[in-house]
């Protein structure tokens, strides 16, 4: 099964914890333009390996060839290949899902970057909106910075995209070692 994943560093460290679902699936993330930089093309983040493309050919032909694309909605500003129209070009037989880019201040009193998340998500009509698993799950939400949510908001993101794609999540065992380990933001 090939899964394609794109969007910010948040969908980096994501293909990651997709990828330890099952070893036999071919995971891959597919670098957007704007991050083709010095951390977007290392193929370890945060000390985790990561299987990655960093060629916008390389990047279209994989996204056609994808059976999921899970997705950060990109402007052209970001990527002019990989944005959700582009991606739905590409990924005719594909089941694509798309889900938040994570902003989220739990001690900002106007809640600034919540509300901008749930404008986002009505706006582009989200798969997998981030506040509702913040709402779901509260004060175990936490954050190194408004932008990299900690481990338990990585695992309730895979839950979710489990649930829609019908795919086996972590047993307990994994889930806490998951925990424990803290990867990539705490």
């Amino acid at each position: 099964m090939k899964i394609s994943v794109t969007g910010n560093c948040q969908t980096k460290a994501l293909s990651w914890y997709i990828q330890q679902l099952n070893n036999t699936w071919d995971v891959k993330w597919v670098c957007p333009e704007f991050w083709m930089t010095e951390w977007g093309k290392d193929p370890t983040f945060e000390g985790k390996p990561i299987n990655l493309i960093t060629d916008i050919k390389k990047g279209v032909e994989r996204f056609q060839d994808s059976d999921y694309i899970i997705y950060q909605h990109l402007s052209e500003g970001i990527s002019k290949n990989f944005t959700e129209i582009k991606l739905k070009k590409y990924g005719t037989k594909s089941k694509l899902t798309s889900i938040s880019s994570f902003y989220y201040e739990p001690d900002d009193l106007e809640q600034k970057y919540l509300k901008g998340m749930i404008e986002r998500a009505e706006k582009f009509n989200i798969d997998i909106p981030a506040h509702k698993i913040i709402e779901k799950h509260g004060s175990k939400i936490g954050i190194r910075t408004f932008n990299h949510p900690k481990v338990f908001y990585f695992l309730e993101l895979v839950r979710e995209i489990c649930k829609r794609n019908g795919w086996e999540y972590y047993n307990n065992e994994q889930y806490n070692q998951y925990l424990e380990d803290a990867y990539p933001f705490g």
